[in-house]
């Protein structure tokens, strides 16, 4: 024979069905049913006042809910986040504050849960962070200006087949976007003419970080020099090379690129030139309204402002020290030196070099960079300074 079943009402039933009979004890009736006297009173008392339906079960959930939001607000964050599909609960928040008081505008813990609900949070895989330099070899920028970073974004083909190649230029210290340029060709000419632009408006840096690759780096070359990396030391801007096939030097940078391709290279324009005015938009977006952590949730506009070092300023010709010998290099790189030709670098051509000259090594400089040393009577290459580890 099974079991019987017990159902929760029928015994609450049963039990004020004999509480509310004469002389009945309700303390004995407690422990019969198993439960306390705190209970058993409160169903009686429930069920006189409102009969059977005083006993049946009720809901749990609190009167009062202090981070519930409305069905209001809910719309302003679904349409923030509609919008601007990479903006995270503070970011949202940041914005919400501009249009609404702060005790209508719920926490950025909160806007992530109404944006969980409602589906529009993708779920990443988390993976363990791994420390691959070390902290003393990256330039710290400790104001605007200090750091300039440029990369190339991936391309990309524009609807009418033609190729686009971002250049982005950054500064490192207040995440501002200098320039995004929407270039056909990645070549030295081109990427000049954007920093042309750069340095006449916002002045000139400290430091330019940049990967590798050209036409920021030749890897076989003097002190991996350029023509456009021997551009920026003549304006006293240094360049500041990450390690090879390490990105995480630049990590602040490929976390911009990664919007960007979220946002913009997704949706290719028609042309060139449209996808030159979209990049403008984004950037303006990315500066002036969106707020980042980083910066105390402040935008980059808020906390950049221009170098006091003015690009006609950075163009006076360098004078070199009386104590140096001064050559100019040759179109082909080479230098005239005690009755024979001495090869330096091609992305030195036509400039003017200064070389010391000590018992037992020649020390070469271009402007404020020091190249290296070799031995008086050139029997060996160049030897670069080693890197400090």
């Amino acid at each position: 024979m099974p079991w019987r079943s017990v159902d929760c009402m029928d015994e609450r039933y049963r039990f004020v069905s004999l509480a509310v009979q004469p002389y009945s004890n309700i303390s004995e009736l407690c422990r019969r049913f198993g439960i306390s006297r705190k209970t058993g009173y409160k169903l009686l008392k429930r069920y006189r006042a409102e009969g059977r339906a005083g006993v049946e079960e009720r809901s749990r959930s609190p009167k009062h809910i202090p981070h519930r939001v409305s069905v209001e607000m809910t719309c302003e964050i679904v349409a923030v986040r509609t919008a601007h599909p990479r903006w995270a609960g503070a970011t949202i928040r940041t914005v919400l504050l501009r249009s609404f008081k702060a005790s209508e505008v719920p926490s950025a813990r909160t806007i992530d849960r109404v944006l969980d609900r409602c589906g529009l949070i993708e779920r990443r895989r988390r993976c363990r962070g791994k420390r691959v330099y070390y902290p003393e070899q990256v330039i710290r920028p400790t104001k605007p200006n200090d750091v300039w970073t440029v990369d190339f974004k991936g391309w990309w083909l524009t609807k009418d087949g033609r190729k686009c190649i971002p250049l982005t230029i950054r500064d490192e210290y207040s995440r501002y976007i200098l320039d995004i340029g929407a270039l056909t060709e990645g070549n030295t000419a081109a990427v000049r003419r954007r920093f042309e632009a750069c340095f006449e408006r916002f002045g000139v840096p400290r430091y330019i970080r940049s990967d590798n690759g050209a036409p920021f780096c030749a890897t076989e070359g003097l002190r991996k020099l350029t023509e456009l990396s021997a551009w920026w030391i003549k304006l006293g801007v240094m360049p500041n090379r990450i390690p090879l096939a390490s990105p995480c030097y630049n990590g602040g940078h490929e976390r911009m690129h990664r919007d960007l391709c979220a946002e913009v290279q997704s949706k290719p324009a028609r042309n060139c030139k449209q996808q030159q005015h979209c990049l403008d938009v984004w950037r303006e977006e990315f500066n002036t309204v969106r707020p980042h952590r980083a910066l105390d949730m402040k935008t980059p506009s808020d906390v950049y402002v221009c170098s006091n070092r003015s690009y006609q300023e950075a163009q006076r010709p360098f004078e070199y020290s009386p104590s140096l010998e001064v050559r100019t290099v040759s179109r082909w790189g080479q230098i005239w030196w005690q009755g024979a030709r001495h090869f330096i670098t091609g992305a030195l051509r036509n400039e003017q070099i200064g070389i010391h000259v000590a018992d037992d090594e020649i020390q070469f400089f271009f402007c404020d960079f020091f190249l290296g040393t070799t031995p008086p009577d050139f029997s060996q290459p160049i030897r670069e300074p080693v890197a400090k580890s």
